[in-house]
């Protein structure tokens, strides 16, 4: 009996063997986080995308401050009844050209300038957000990648437990169910290394994605961060983000733009005016010149130009409310990052100086308890277990600080 268990151990052991041998074989390069988010910032289609709007917000400024193109005619004077455009008296040439008010063509370029810089604090929003996604990706690998090690570190462990509950039933001294037991958690071990392996492969996708790759594009294996030694100071944090946030900055450029909008319409109510020369070609006469002024005569409709006043002044109100909204949204932002930071960190602090080592050295004492037999199968096991969840949350928050420091930096714009 006791041969026919060891036996199908033994097969049973063999399914999970290679899983680990093979994970051990390969050899990877490092990915560090400087290449990743520098390729981010060169391949990611929104970053480009944004690029791109800012030179069409710039490109738009010379447009705004340009005259409307001249218009040149000809026309053919009394034309006679067999309409013969040959015959007619005579042929008149003309050149007009429309010249706004005073000022307002300087407005409209003041207009578009704002609008170029509100264009390039967007662009610069989303480069702040693709970088806080891809650092957030990438501890998020590294997390899944640390948790797959721990895995395969616990599935070895698992089969060293194995092979000394086997060996003490076959001396006789402990039973069967120290070696049932040793075979279900190398079993359950390894079923959760197949998860882990999936949680890392989703976690591959979503970093290459952002790296506008294949979403089985080869990664290197990333880098374990360190606990930041030194921490901002959240008055610091607050300051550096209201005076640099892309939302907040925005804003004010929005209400600047009300302003000029607003003077603009103003502006309208003065007419402006179309110049316009002519020469006749008189056939059968002595040729001549012709000149002309036309204004347009805003105050006919008056109506129209005093609505667009109050819709130029409602949308600098809306711009000086939605600044200050993203103001205290900010307040409210950096203060929660900035607490769950502090609390990630010690935590951490607290699992890297205390806990773990605590729970390495409670495992060791349960494997030379039970191989002395102070202690039975179960404690052993516990300990196992122990150590695992404390390790995949240690890395865990360890990933958190910073995903957290991540989102710091987009929303104050400044690296930690």
């Amino acid at each position: 009996m006791k041969r026919l268990l060891l036996l199908s151990i033994l097969l049973i052991g063999a399914t999970v063997i290679p899983m680990v041998t093979s994970a051990a074989e390969e050899v990877t390069p490092t990915l560090r986080l400087e290449e990743v988010l520098q390729e981010v910032i060169q391949r990611n289609p929104q970053v480009r995308a944004a690029e791109r709007g800012e030179r069409a917000a710039e490109a738009r400024i010379p447009q705004a401050r340009a005259l409307e193109d001249p218009q040149f005619g000809v026309m053919q004077w009394s034309i006679p009844s067999n309409f013969s455009l040959f015959d007619a008296d005579e042929t008149w040439y003309t050149l007009s050209q429309h010249f706004p008010f005073f000022g307002k063509r300087a407005l409209r370029g003041d207009i578009a300038k704002l609008e170029t810089s509100m264009a390039s604090e967007e662009s610069r929003a989303v480069r702040l957000k693709i970088v806080k996604e891809a650092k957030q990706a990438y501890y998020d690998f590294f997390f899944t990648h640390k948790s797959l090690d721990i895995h395969h570190k616990q599935v070895a462990l698992a089969r060293r437990f194995s092979i000394i509950a086997q060996e003490k039933f076959a001396v006789g001294e402990v039973g069967q169910q120290d070696v049932i037991r040793a075979q279900v958690e190398l079993l359950d071990l390894s079923n959760a290394l197949k998860t882990s392996e999936q949680d890392r492969n989703v976690a591959a996708a979503r970093l290459n994605a952002l790296l506008d790759r294949l979403p089985d594009a080869p990664l290197g294996v990333p880098e374990t961060p360190t606990i930041p030694a030194v921490e901002p100071e959240l008055e610091m944090l607050q300051r550096e983000a209201e005076a640099a946030r892309p939302e907040i900055r925005m804003q004010t450029l929005a209400i600047r733009r009300g302003e000029e909008s607003a003077a603009l319409a103003e502006r309208d109510l003065f007419p402006d005016v179309v110049a316009e020369v002519g020469y006749w070609d008189v056939h059968d006469g002595s040729n001549r010149w012709m000149a002309s002024i036309k204004i347009n005569l805003p105050w006919m409709n008056k109506k129209k130009y005093d609505a667009r006043i109050r819709e130029k002044e409602a949308e600098q109100s809306r711009a000086e409310a939605a600044r200050r909204a993203a103001l205290n949204e900010t307040q409210f932002r950096i203060k929660e990052l900035f607490v769950r930071f502090q609390t990630a960190k010690r935590l951490a602090t607290l699992y890297q100086q205390g806990i773990l080592p605590l729970a390495e050295q409670s495992l060791e004492a349960a494997v030379v308890g039970y191989e002395a037999k102070k202690n039975d199968f179960l404690t052993l096991i516990d300990a196992q277990e122990n150590i695992k969840r404390l390790e995949l949350t240690y890395f865990r928050t360890l990933a958190e600080i910073w995903k957290r420091l991540a989102e710091l930096e987009e929303m104050t714009g400044k690296m930690f």
